[in-house]
């Protein structure tokens, strides 16, 4: 295990280190959220002189990766002093975290970007995107389904979350690539977004979908819908439009990347703004090909450059029949051609069904590929994109 990993009790001193690098504000409620999460962490700090200057986070979650489940840790809080900028400190804990993972069989790896061409340094690749629509209230569509069987109840989010598990862990938000939220997150979420409301639609007395929401003002804000059937989500829009004469706009900040122009009558009333959010990477790139959800036989061989891990350096074969899979990394040292070789960071791009190797190749990011490395990569492939509506 690393060196850098410091003990429970230096967590005071990184909460203060956390309140000065992000100039935020101390609170009663700020505390209660940072400690929850900091308990379930693993913090990494270096000291100078007997005060922790850099510090950062690794959170152990579990990830349903379209039907696999992965370890995956969040690296979180990512922070330096002052007088501790320009020493690398930060770079030093980033590869100690991500090592220590890769020796423990985390396979997986996310985080949320203060700059995106930092973290390609470590192997992390932007693979979640947010959209975010905005439309005025007297442009809301009119549901007329008939949705009685339905009732919406307005209820404490913070003690009511028990209700919303089943629903999301059947909702694509925790089956493309998102968490398996363990029930401290589920406590954690309510503290750490204390101003968000929740509705439960119910059918026969039992819980059908719900949606987090916020109102300010002027503002109606959706952060997540999720529901078992088509009538329970018609009943929750419903009861979202009725919001109508109490707010200017509407906005839903949706953590699916596919646009749904089509399902407005008149999109040109929608404001739709597309952001980049979350990045991912693989760690452990043996167990990800291994446990890779598909069924699509093919074959192909890759050399794959991992700047942090050396692991992950080498050279690949992936060979699926429909019945045994096999995947084998050279022994021999490889000195990797750079221009036909692939990045983790692409490889993570193109696994997580991001964006395609023939897209890569066509726009330059990768060379030298034969079409049928091509074709096969793209063939074994996740169909959609991934689905993060969390944040670390």
């Amino acid at each position: 295990m690393s060196n850098f990993i410091l003990d429970q009790q230096y967590q005071e001193e990184i909460y203060q280190l956390y309140l000065y690098a992000f100039n935020a504000q101390d609170s009663a409620n700020r505390r209660d959220f940072w400690n929850r999460r900091f308990q379930h962490a693993i913090p990494y700090g270096i000291s100078v002189d007997g005060q922790i200057e850099t510090s950062i986070l690794s959170i152990p979650f579990e990830t349903n990766f379209f039907g696999t489940n992965f370890k995956m840790n969040g690296i979180s809080d990512v922070m330096s002093a002052p007088e501790a900028s320009g020493k690398g400190g930060a770079s030093q804990l980033m590869k100690a975290a991500l090592q220590d993972m890769y020796d423990n069989q985390v396979t997986l790896s996310y985080l949320a970007p203060f700059a995106f061409s930092y973290y390609r340094r470590f192997g992390y690749e932007q693979v979640f995107d947010h959209v975010t629509y905005t439309m005025a209230s007297d442009k809301l569509p009119r549901i007329s389904k008939n949705t009685e069987n339905v009732q919406v109840k307005r209820l404490d989010f913070s003690s009511n979350t028990d209700l919303l598990k089943s629903i999301y862990q059947q909702s694509p938000l925790a089956q493309r690539g998102g968490l398996n939220r363990a029930d401290w997150w589920w406590d954690y979420l309510p503290k750490k977004f204390a101003n968000r409301q929740l509705a439960v639609a119910f059918e026969h007395q039992q819980p059908t979908g719900y949606v987090i929401y916020e109102r300010t003002a002027s503002e109606f804000i959706i952060y997540e819908v999720a529901n078992t059937d088509i009538e329970s989500r018609q009943a929750l829009w419903k009861f979202v439009t009725k919001h109508g004469t109490t707010a200017e706009n509407f906005i839903y900040q949706s953590p699916v990347a596919d646009i749904d122009f089509d399902l407005v009558d008149e999109p040109y009333s929608v404001t739709t703004t597309v952001q980049p959010y979350m990045m991912a990477r693989i760690v452990n790139l043996q167990d990800f090909l291994e446990k890779y959800p598909t069924s699509t036989p093919a074959k192909f061989t890759l050399d794959v450059i991992d700047d942090v891990l050396s692991e992950n350096n080498g050279h690949w074969t992936f060979e699926f029949d429909g019945k045994v899979r096999s995947v084998q990394k050279s022994n021999v040292p490889l000195d990797i051609d750079t221009h036909t070789a692939i990045t983790i960071q692409q490889l993570t791009k193109i696994l997580f069904g991001y964006r395609s190797a023939a897209s890569l190749v066509e726009h330059g990011k990768i060379a030298g590929w034969t079409s049928d490395n091509v074709k096969n990569l793209d063939a074994i492939a996740v169909p959609q994109k991934p689905i993060l509506a969390d944040y670390f």
